[in-house]
């Protein structure tokens, strides 16, 4: 049971900020007559100090989380008189319906170019049908996880560390009121399936978030991301005509990124092909791309998705409650 409610719970890893004394930091090292104290060395990786920290509380509160979890289903099983693997399969496993043929279609097409070629729907139909259910069992484990939480008044304790705020440009392609006090910057890449994962939760905080979020889009594709940089050129041309969002989600919903996709998304988005294709042939929509990419770049961005929400940056593909924790700090903080 618990490797059961582990795997549910794994995910991209945030803990203590350790602090200098107020008098001098100590002696660390030494050469002839000279020394180099703690704090300068921390002065000079505080940016991954500051990321250590924050796999630190990750690690801490999803073992915490997980834990909790354990000893309620211990509790409710043993309540019901059955075994916590019995209890899970009655309230998880056994409530979760058989994928329908839509479902596994929507996933096929979506999948389409990452299947090996020569091999039809069919062929990889029940395969398909697996990821569904397994996806479809991980929600229904965290909409029962998150409810047993709320009903036992679960709580985490642990004071997140203080994340420093860096300055990020955040012109670009963005959706949300202009005057939004949370401004939340992603530099992204279409050609990485973990930003494509990262969009459930954007989604997420968007919505819950109405009216309070503003969120923009910078295109930061990897070097190890052949098809990246001409996607992101052309969501750049797609956004010359208004239609940035549109090719957005039709890059990330299909996956295929080679050239002749990409004009197909776009033709399908209703863009003036025409112009499309001029400007996907020009210098200019590379040179946005690049520019992204130094911003990136100069901000400290070393993988991708990478969210910066009024500065405070946050690696990786994260549920909305690891964006919720910042937001709602800084609309605290905000006075709202």
């Amino acid at each position: 049971m618990k490797r059961f409610v582990w795997l549910l719970l794994a995910g991209c890893a945030t803990a203590p900020v350790v602090k200098n004394d107020d008098g001098p930091s100590p002696i660390i090292a030494k050469f002839g007559d000279r020394s180099i104290r703690q704090g300068e060395v921390d002065a000079k990786v505080k940016d991954e100090l500051s990321k250590l920290q924050d796999q630190m509380y990750e690690l801490r509160s999803e073992a915490a989380e997980q834990l909790a979890i354990e000893m309620i289903i211990a509790d409710k099983a043993k309540a019901a008189g059955q075994s916590e693997d019995q209890w899970l399969a009655l309230n998880v496993e056994n409530t979760v319906p058989e994928p329908t043929d839509q479902q596994i279609q929507a996933l096929y097409e979506k999948a389409r170019g990452r299947i090996p070629a020569g091999m039809s729907y069919e062929d990889v139909k029940p395969q398909l049908a697996q990821a569904v259910k397994r996806e479809m069992r991980g929600k229904r484990a965290r909409e029962v996880f998150t409810k047993l939480k709320a009903e036992a008044g679960y709580t985490l304790l642990m004071k997140a560390p203080e994340k420093p705020r860096k300055a990020v440009d955040a012109s670009g392609p963005s959706r949300g009121p202009a005057d939004a006090k949370i401004v939340i910057v992603e530099f992204a890449d279409f050609e990485c399936p973990y930003c494509s994962r990262a969009l459930e939760g954007v989604n997420e905080v968007l919505k819950t978030y109405e009216g309070k979020v503003r969120f923009v889009f910078r295109h930061y594709p990897l070097s190890f991301h052949p098809k990246a940089p001409r996607a992101a050129a052309a969501a750049v041309c797609a956004n010359e005509q208004g239609k940035f969002w549109e090719m957005h989600d039709a890059l990330f919903e299909s996956g295929e990124l080679d050239e002749d996709a990409l004009k197909m998304q776009a033709k399908n988005i209703g863009v003036d092909e025409k112009k499309f294709n001029e400007c996907l042939s020009s210098e200019r929509a590379q040179a946005a791309v690049k520019k992204d990419l130094a911003a990136g770049q100069a901000a400290g961005v070393d993988g991708t998705p990478a969210f910066f929400i009024n500065g405070i940056m946050l690696s990786g593909a994260r549920p909305a409650a690891d964006f919720a924790r910042i937001i709602d700090a800084e609309l605290n903080r905000l006075g709202n």
